[in-house]
């Protein structure tokens, strides 16, 4: 691909995925061939008419809707509409960004091939130089293996797709772009909307680089030195070394702690509470996939001011929110300006109404979860039918 790296390699985080895959290796080993036979048990001739659905023997919680986060969300809508067959399955669902936590993927699609399962991979996003330095083929290793065997792809916006094609290579099947869904019932606007003379600022999700945090901190800090009374709230993890520590000092450097709340890592029983307590979220992380905490945001009447990015072009419209230009960069992340961060929130602010009713009405229509399902219902049915005339 002619990609030079120029930053060194992060060693603490090569070292610690080399032992968290080392460790996972060693857990999963002993059952690897009791797994391969206990499959081996399941006979297509077995299976009953319909949609039986694996999603990779992904423990799920008994309230997994109140409990995760992150890639693992939008499974619990299949799963309401379809169950789940850990056994004589014959569709294979795998999401590449918790592909992590599925314990023995390739004897589960060498499964599948042997006995006639469709296979259909979601994309998310895959490493980069900017976010591992030169160990990013291998992070991209076990997608660009399996993406290659799927029998249809989902890919979370074009974005992904441009990523997937330049990281892990084209794929000769069928495929198409369909964004991450939000319950549009359970993430909702506020009955009554906020009073505006405070403005309540909030940056949700999995933080895993410093420079996420310090964007939306020196927005914050943008903001009190054009006079505005202005609020922030932080919600979720700091998943970088010592990050709480470093988000602390630089709050305290800043003089913001008056102005800050940090909250920790929040479920989705949470989630909704947390959107309606603010007026803008913002969400300046660099080139972003297809991010559910501004679709969820928007789904809430939240407006967005974002980096100009990753899938963000494609979730946001002018309507709902504002995006602010950075360069296009996979060998560095760039945090978007903070005085563009800051007028887009003045911007907002001045006709927050129009605003947060133009990002409902976008969320309601592209992003609901039941039009995600139904194209999911569609490409299962298709698959089934090629194999039953085959």
């Amino acid at each position: 691909m002619g990609v030079k790296i120029v930053e060194p390699v992060s060693a603490w985080l090569r070292a610690r995925n080399d032992a968290v895959a080392a460790a996972r290796r060693a857990y999963h080993a002993p059952g690897r061939i009791a797994f391969g036979r206990r499959l081996e048990k399941s006979a297509k001739a077995s299976w009953p008419d319909g949609v039986r659905l694996n999603f990779g023997w992904i423990d799920e919680p008994a309230r997994a809707r109140e409990t995760r986060i992150g890639g693992g969300v939008k499974l619990s809508h299949l799963r309401e509409r379809f169950g789940e067959a850990r056994e004589g399955f014959n569709v294979l669902y795998l999401v590449s960004s918790v592909l992590h936590l599925v314990p023995h993927a390739g004897e589960l699609v060498d499964w599948a091939k042997r006995n006639g399962a469709a296979i259909v991979w979601n994309q998310n996003g895959v490493a980069y130089p900017a976010w591992c330095g030169a160990s990013y083929p291998w992070f991209n290793e076990s997608m660009r293996r399996l993406i290659a065997r799927a029998d249809h792809v989902v890919y979370q916006s074009d974005f992904c797709r441009r990523c997937a094609d330049r990281y892990l290579g084209a794929v000769d099947v069928p495929a198409e772009i369909l964004w991450n869904p939000v319950d549009t019932d359970r993430f909702s606007p506020i009955a009554e909307p906020l009073p505006l003379n405070v403005w309540q600022l909030l940056a949700m999700g999995t933080n895993h680089a410093f420079y996420r945090v310090k964007s939306s901190l020196d927005t914050l800090r943008a903001l009190i030195g054009r006079g505005m009374s202005v609020r922030l709230t932080i919600a979720g993890e700091f998943r970088w070394e010592h990050g709480d520590r470093e988000v602390a000092e630089y709050i305290a450097k800043q003089k913001l702690r008056d102005h800050v709340r940090l909250l920790p890592r929040f479920t989705q029983a949470e989630a909704p509470g947390l959107y309606r307590q603010a007026h803008v979220l913002l969400h300046p992380k660099y080139k972003d996939p297809c991010p559910t905490v501004p679709i969820e945001a928007m789904a809430c009447g939240v407006p967005v001011v974002a980096s100009r990015s990753g899938g963000m072009p494609e979730l946001v419209p002018e309507a709902a929110g504002r995006l602010v230009d950075v360069p296009d960069d996979w060998l560095r992340d760039h945090a978007p300006d903070a005085g563009r961060m800051a007028d887009g929130v003045v911007d907002i602010m001045g006709r927050h109404g129009g605003f947060a009713r133009a990002a409902r009405a976008h969320a309601a229509i592209h992003f609901d979860r039941t039009r995600w399902v139904d194209r999911h219902a569609a490409i299962f049915s298709r698959l089934l039918e090629t194999r039953v005339r085959s």
